[in-house]
């Protein structure tokens, strides 16, 4: 008996130790899988947290591009938990962001990270390869003019009485005053709806858009023009006139050209693309343009386009040596003018070879299909000629005009940038004083003179006339850097009176002064061309691609476009070769974007 109570008493002892052992193994076994939960939770709770505080990165980029001036949020709901953004100026092309995000909220939060980051402008290049560069109008150039750099007309080049063009002139046939096709109504799209705009470029199914048509006459092709707008930054597309296969466009191409993203904004506006002369096309054939372009679902175009506006094509959606289908809704049509051309150009016009001298150099050339009165240090291609210092080279057909380097929506990107910057009311006048200013939107003049000295620190967009006299000053601020700046009016531009102008101080930096005028030709005028400059200017670029830009008395500047120029009097233009892209930090294509290597996660 004594023996089994000690065995009894055995058995109990090790079940209690057992016992013991189960429930210090379970406990700790349900402490550890409490805290693997723990930690579970903490570390989703952490990875959504920075997924919210990327999106929270993102969202800022987006309002940034929206409105400069914005500024952050406070506990902004998203997804299962809020987040907290604060923008802070670097510089006025340079933000740095920092966004907090909590799970589930940031008064009792499980996980936070903080993310920050610089964004920075995208500065957009926009060409100006040519120290001159005219429209339709042509060039007028006559008194002892000179041009240090290369000149390009889509119209004639009228140089006598002894002017130099130091590099080469090109003098491309102009086109026709009015478009022979075109599809342009309404005029406007506000925004767009599955009837008024044809989405491409963003799959493979819809990579490219087409549209037929036919031409009235057998003249060469000039340009044509498209109501178009981008989304995101996509690449340049190719623009092809092809023949038609079937109802579907064919896959030989007659000719093909660029069309320039950077001409295409975020908003509809007309951009050309020039094309060329050869071949002549068939008015008895159907031929259609494709737009080829890449394929990005973040980063393509978008077209205007009505239902049957018009008589002579219809739009097809697809690829290019693919498969093409109807538009949805059916019966589209892409808004589209095309220009013949509209007669032939011509170099100089003396009855003596010394009205014009053209280069300086062998490889300095003149190009038209007419020279007259001109002395060509280089190859002188052309298909009639007379008094000239020998005969012409006709190897080359006529050339084809260039596109000016500035699309509509390039410009009103420009004044969106300014008006975001707030407006003044009125007249703005600029004088010993001087001033800081931009980017503004100005409803009235503005007028600087006395002397006096217009900082600019962003865009200007002035509605009404822009005068600088009696030795004022204008100058982009320091902070522009290495960028060029630009300066818009709506209205006449006058620079005379010792009126100067520079860049930042930095190497490469440009003021562009940009007038949408057409003076002298439209209502208003009384005769007064869109720009006057008789003395002064310095390094500036002038833009007046729908007027007549006047320069006489000695002016000097660096770059001219417009649709038409007249320089004499002693002017002398000295083109920049920086000038060849200029870098613009707002306006055209301009963007917040991330600033690679600035991004850290500090939490």
């Amino acid at each position: 008996m004594h023996y089994h109570t000690n065995t009894r008493g055995y058995i109990l002892l090790v079940a209690i130790i057992f016992l013991g052992i189960f429930v210090t193994v379970g406990t700790s076994l349900l402490s550890y899988l409490t805290a693997y939960a723990r930690a579970e939770r903490v570390t989703i709770a952490s990875t959504q947290a920075l997924s919210i505080a990327e999106g929270a990165l993102d969202n800022a980029t987006y309002q940034l591009n929206q409105n400069t001036s914005y500024s952050g949020e406070t506990n902004t709901p998203l997804g299962s938990g809020t987040f907290t953004t604060t923008v802070t100026s670097v510089n006025s092309s340079s933000k740095r962001v920092t966004t907090i995000a909590y799970i589930p909220n940031s008064t009792n939060p499980i996980a936070t990270k903080t993310i920050k980051a610089t964004v920075a402008i995208n500065a957009t290049n926009i060409s100006f390869r040519y120290g001159v560069q005219v429209g339709a109008g042509g060039f007028v150039m006559t008194g002892g003019a000179t041009i240090n750099g290369n000149v390009y007309s889509n119209g004639n080049i009228n140089a006598t009485t002894g002017v130099h063009i130091t590099g080469s002139a090109t003098a491309a046939n102009p086109p026709a005053l009015t478009a022979d096709q075109v599809n342009a109504t309404p005029s406007t799209i506000s925004s767009c709806t599955s009837s008024t705009c044809i989405t491409f470029a963003n799959s493979s199914a819809t990579q490219d858009v087409a549209q037929s048509f036919t031409v009235s006459a057998s003249i060469p092709l000039n340009n044509i023009q498209f109501y178009i707008k981008k989304v995101g930054t996509p690449s340049d597309a190719t623009v092809k006139i092809v023949n038609d296969n079937a109802g579907k466009p064919g896959t030989d191409i007659l000719m093909s050209n660029t069309l320039s993203a950077s001409a295409v904004t975020t908003s509809f506006g007309w951009v050309t693309v020039t094309m060329p002369s050869t071949p002549i096309l068939d008015p008895n054939q159907i031929y259609w343009f494709v737009i080829d372009a890449g394929s990005n679902s973040s980063k393509y175009y978008v077209i205007g386009a009505n239902t049957s506006g018009y008589a002579n094509g219809t739009a097809k959606i697809g690829q290019y040596g693919g498969t093409w289908s109807g538009t949805t809704p059916a019966n589209l049509d892409t808004y589209f003018k095309i220009y013949l051309g509209g007669g032939t150009s011509i170099i100089g016009g003396n009855t003596y070879s010394t009205g014009v001298y053209v280069g300086s150099t062998g490889s300095d050339n003149a190009w038209a299909h007419t020279v007259m009165g001109a002395t060509v240090t280089g190859a002188l291609y052309c298909q009639t000629g007379s008094y000239t210092n020998k005969s012409c080279n006709t190897s080359k057909s006529d050339p084809a005009p260039q596109p000016m380097p500035l699309s509509d929506g390039n410009i009103q990107d420009w004044k969106n940038d300014a008006t975001a910057g707030g407006t003044i009311t009125g007249n703005y006048h600029v004088g010993d004083d001087g001033a800081t200013l931009g980017p503004k939107q100005i409803t009235g003049n503005l007028l600087v003179d006395g002397g006096g000295t217009l900082t600019v620190s962003g865009t200007l967009w002035v509605q009404g006339t822009i005068t600088v006299t009696g030795g004022g000053k204008v100058r982009l601020a320091s902070s522009y850097g290495a960028n060029d700046g630009a300066i818009v009016s709506d209205g006449i531009v006058s620079v005379g009176g010792g009126g100067t102008f520079s860049g930042s101080g930095t190497t490469g930096s440009y003021p562009f002064l940009i007038t949408t005028s057409a003076c002298p030709t439209e209502s208003g005028c009384n005769g007064a061309n869109a720009v006057t400059m008789s003395g002064g200017a310095g390094t500036v670029a002038i833009i007046a691609q729908d007027g007549t830009v006047h320069i006489s008395g000695g002016s000097s500047l660096k770059a001219v476009t417009a649709k038409q120029i007249l320089m004499d009097g002693g002017a002398t233009l000295t083109y920049d070769s920086g000038l060849i892209n200029a870098n613009f930090s707002s306006g055209p294509g301009g963007s917040w974007e991330f600033v690679p290597g600035t991004y850290a996660i500090t939490q």
